[in-house]
């Protein structure tokens, strides 16, 4: 017998859902180009993970789309840059081994990227606000050649010109910290480039929104993606209550039996429906015979 306080509390709980929700432009885009890819090549890899969450990867190996590690391991197939992008040694790696390469990068990553060239080919320093290791820094990086640095608060720059782009999934305050970082040093020129992703930015300000009036937000996506983890950490710097989740089992019903404001907001590479599952779960967490989602 199920609790009266628990199922009367849980039909008084406010659940607020962030807009938007569901992959974003980019990754639709490049799903789609992966298995339109698949219908007319037949075999399609994909360079590292399509996209950062374990439920669409699954999906998309059930389909026979898979990921590698090395351009060299997709001979007999096509190889899909995925949205965040590759340096253009592994189109030059593609045509010299004959792989058809489809290129989804999103292109607002392709917009930072063509920056970053034209800073380069200008004389400029490149400095890349983002994180070292994300594949879409490196993809930057691989369109500066050397001129190209991932931003750190004790870097010196020789270059008396300093061109400033930031990595899609950054946030606002990072890009205008080290923008008056850099500033401080004094070079003859700093160029600064905007070029955050609006959407990225739209999901980052619910986020906050959410945590300023909810007992506890629940951040849904993969805990490997970058844009989700910084929609967490969003949350914490505010002081809320939060817990990030992949799928909606992992919900936990006893922080959720305490609060009546609930937010959920989701990463870009969360689907739809993981994220109405979350909700739902949210709503009705007592809920019987519910299926493992």
């Amino acid at each position: 017998m199920r609790d009266a306080g628990v199922k009367r509390q849980s039909e008084r709980r406010r659940v607020r859902v962030a807009r938007p929700t569901g992959f974003c432009f980019g990754v639709e885009r490049a799903i789609r180009l992966a298995r339109d890819g698949q219908a007319k090549h037949g075999r399609v890899f994909t360079l590292g993970e399509l996209v950062h969450n374990p439920s669409v990867l699954d999906e998309l190996e059930r389909e026979g789309i898979r990921a590698v590690k090395r351009v060299e391991q997709c001979r007999g197939g096509a190889l899909v840059i995925r949205a965040h992008g590759a340096p253009p040694e592994v189109a030059d790696r593609c045509r010299e081994l004959g792989i058809t390469m489809i290129d989804a990068t999103c292109p607002y990553v392709g917009k930072v990227q063509s920056v970053a060239r034209r800073l380069k080919s200008q004389g400029y320093a490149v400095v890349v606000v983002g994180e070292k290791n994300h594949p879409e820094v490196r993809s930057i990086l691989g369109f500066s050649g050397d001129a190209g640095r991932v931003y750190s608060p004790r870097m010196r720059l020789r270059s008396p010109k300093v061109g400033v782009v930031a990595q899609t999934t950054t946030s606002h305050p990072r890009l205008r910290e080290a923008v008056a970082n850099l500033n401080r040093l004094r070079y003859t020129e700093l160029r600064v480039f905007d070029t955050i992703c609006e959407e990225v930015t739209a999901r980052q300000r619910a986020a906050a929104r959410l945590a300023a009036v909810c007992d506890l937000v629940v951040v849904v996506g993969g805990r490997s993606s970058a844009n989700t983890s910084r929609l967490a950490e969003i949350v914490r710097d505010a002081g809320a209550e939060m817990v990030h989740v992949e799928r909606a089992s992992e919900l936990p019903r006893e922080r959720l039996a305490r609060c009546r404001r609930v937010g959920v907001v989701a990463g870009s590479s969360t689907p739809a429906w993981v994220v109405s599952e979350v909700a739902d779960f949210v709503r009705n967490p007592d809920k019987e015979d519910r299926t493992d989602v």
